[in-house]
């Protein structure tokens, strides 16, 4: 079969390409349609924090996986709480997966309890009046129109008000006239409460400032007495370690001298009486000499015997 046939429009290789026109469904594609998204706030602090998105893919769908998946994403192991509960904004208790399903795909906010009993005071009025009003953008619609209907009936309730006293019909009428009086004297009153706040604001700094100018100065005088005392007890130390070391060379420098007069009395001892030895052996000496028969000097004469 050539390269035309393989493209006619009789052909049945054509016929299955065409059944393959368009994207076919993937895995991934299926998991990205079938996610669950939940905006998560924890109870208690809905108005003043942020959303969590937690999604949850295919496999999650029992309602203890659902609030391990919300515990681990708002990271509550660090506030050393436990997700416990989930509530719908007007604190409806959501019990089963398909009415937490619901509530996401109507883009309800849900409200995680910690086991504590449910703040409804905490709850953001737009979050309240849009699920009310059933939710996602039709329900955000219903409310925005119900406040633009009600700014516009306020606003006309107020311009009733202002014809009834006068103002605008009449430039120089006495409604007008009361009113801007009125406004002076306020803006006056505000202008002399703000510049009496200022002065007290301006002495209480002063006030402020002096304390801490005594403060300072108390500080810095004991600062001053404790570093002269301690340099006083340094030289105080310090003439008692030289005074002591001086004491140990006089002390050393007197043993040192006993010993060396200890030293020098036994060596004049010894040599004294060395030489008390060395003159009575000479005298000794001199006495056999002197009683030799052949003279002195000749002890070594024979016949003699001492």
């Amino acid at each position: 079969m050539g390269l035309y046939d393989d493209y006619s429009a009789g052909s049945p290789s054509s016929t299955s390409r065409a059944r393959k026109v368009g994207h076919s469904p993937t895995r991934t594609s299926r998991l990205r349609s079938s996610i669950v998204k939940l905006s998560c706030y924890l109870n208690g602090e809905a108005d003043h924090s942020r959303a969590t998105v937690v999604r949850l893919p295919e496999e999650v769908d029992t309602m203890g996986e659902i609030i391990q998946k919300i515990h681990k994403r708002m990271g509550m192991d660090k506030r050393i709480a436990y997700a416990a509960e989930l509530f719908l904004p007007d604190g409806t208790k959501i019990k089963t997966y398909r009415e937490l399903v619901d509530a996401a795909e109507l883009d309800h906010a849900i409200i995680v309890g910690c086991g504590e009993k449910f703040d409804p005071t905490t709850v953001p009025y737009d979050l309240l009046e849009a699920y009310l009003h059933g939710g996602g953008r039709d329900g955000l619609k219903k409310v925005k129109q119900e406040l633009n209907n009600k700014q516009k009936i306020a606003a006309h309730e107020k311009a009733d008000t202002v014809r009834n006293e006068g103002h605008g019909i009449y430039p120089n009428s006495a409604a007008v006239v009361t009113a801007r009086s009125e406004v002076v004297d306020a803006h006056k009153s505000l202008a002399a409460q703000m510049r009496h706040e200022y002065m007290e604001q301006l002495m209480f700094r002063a006030e402020q400032q002096k304390q801490l100018n005594s403060i300072v100065q108390q500080n810095t005088s004991m600062h001053k007495m404790e570093h002269k005392a301690s340099k006083e007890r340094r030289a105080e130390m310090d003439q008692e370690r030289m005074e002591k070391i001086v004491q140990e060379k006089k002390d050393d420098k007197a043993t040192l001298e006993a010993k060396r007069a200890s030293l020098k009395a036994k060596i004049k001892s010894k040599h004294d009486r060395i030489f008390s030895q060395y003159e009575n052996a000479m005298a000794h000496a001199k006495q056999k000499d002197s009683r030799h028969p052949f003279g002195p000097g000749r002890s070594d004469a024979v016949g003699w015997d001492d």
